[in-house]
């Protein structure tokens, strides 16, 4: 019964077809045309739709991916240009610390690092053959850092302040206080052998004395941040903040007529 009921639909199918083929073939020609425009764009439209749709899609990221490319590059360029303004900032500040002083100075970039764990040595572009030799002070325009450890024909290995194998004899400018620079931890300077009865305070500056065989007199180290008692009783722990910052150089200068006049204004009578 169903594959008859199924057979009479597809009849009627192909009389209606038939039908309106008949219809269609009867039609004038003007008539036929606007007919299958109906039917053509009917059917179509939506393929056309989809098509431009997709042109559409395809053009704007196009544009999107253009627009990007051009904001990085703007971005990047941005970037340098604030970097070189930084930088022409920088070698101005050198250039007039340079300029400025008493001492035979020495410039030279910071090109790497000695070892994997802070502090390591650092590495500078300058050697034996720019009269570059062992111990030399060497310092930026904010204070001591350190002194040449090795140097080779074109670079240098500099010793850090907070190097523990780094001592140096250091003395308070206000109360003429004198003690020895050690880091014992690699984290933090401390101003050791200061007896708990002499006279320094928070705010103090610390800069090197005349006991040394390295380092002139009235160079400038950094700051007292800290002073209490040690353990032992006998002694001050008097915590230094280092004047220079330790963990971002770019550029040194290394002094070669060290055991001269101080270049930091500080008083050394």
């Amino acid at each position: 019964m169903r594959q008859k009921s199924e057979g009479v639909k597809g009849l009627w199918i192909w009389i209606i077809f038939l039908f309106v083929a008949l219809i269609l073939y009867g039609l004038p020609q003007n008539a036929k045309n606007r007919v299958a425009s109906v039917i053509r764009i009917s059917f179509f439209s939506p393929f056309v739709w989809v098509d431009n749709q997709y042109e559409i899609m395809r053009d704007n990221l196009t544009r999107l991916i253009r627009t990007e490319r051009e904001l990085a590059q703007t971005k990047l360029e941005l970037q340098n240009s604030v970097e070189e303004k930084l930088e022409n900032q920088r070698l101005r500040q050198l250039l007039d610390f340079k300029s400025n002083n008493k001492y035979s100075l020495i410039l030279a970039e910071v090109v790497g690092t000695n070892g994997d764990k802070f502090p390591s040595g650092l590495i500078i572009n300058k050697g034996s053959r720019d009269s570059v030799v062992n111990d030399m002070p060497v310092l930026t325009a904010d204070g001591i850092i350190g002194k040449v450890k090795s140097a080779g024909i074109t670079t240098s290995i500099v010793q850090i302040l907070l190097d523990p194998a780094l001592k140096i004899s250091v003395l308070d400018q206000r109360s003429r206080v004198v003690g020895i620079l050690i880091s014992s931890d690699a984290r933090k300077l401390l101003m050791d052998q200061v007896p708990t009865d002499e006279d320094i305070a928070v705010g103090d500056k610390i800069v090197t004395s005349n006991y040394g065989e390295i380092f002139p007199k009235g160079l400038l180290i950094g700051y007292v941040s800290s002073v209490s008692k040690s353990p032992s009783g006998m002694f001050k722990n008097v915590i230094v903040q280092p004047s220079a910052s330790l963990s971002r150089i770019e550029e040194v200068f290394i002094i070669q007529n060290a055991k001269s006049d101080s270049i930091f204004d500080v008083d050394s009578k």
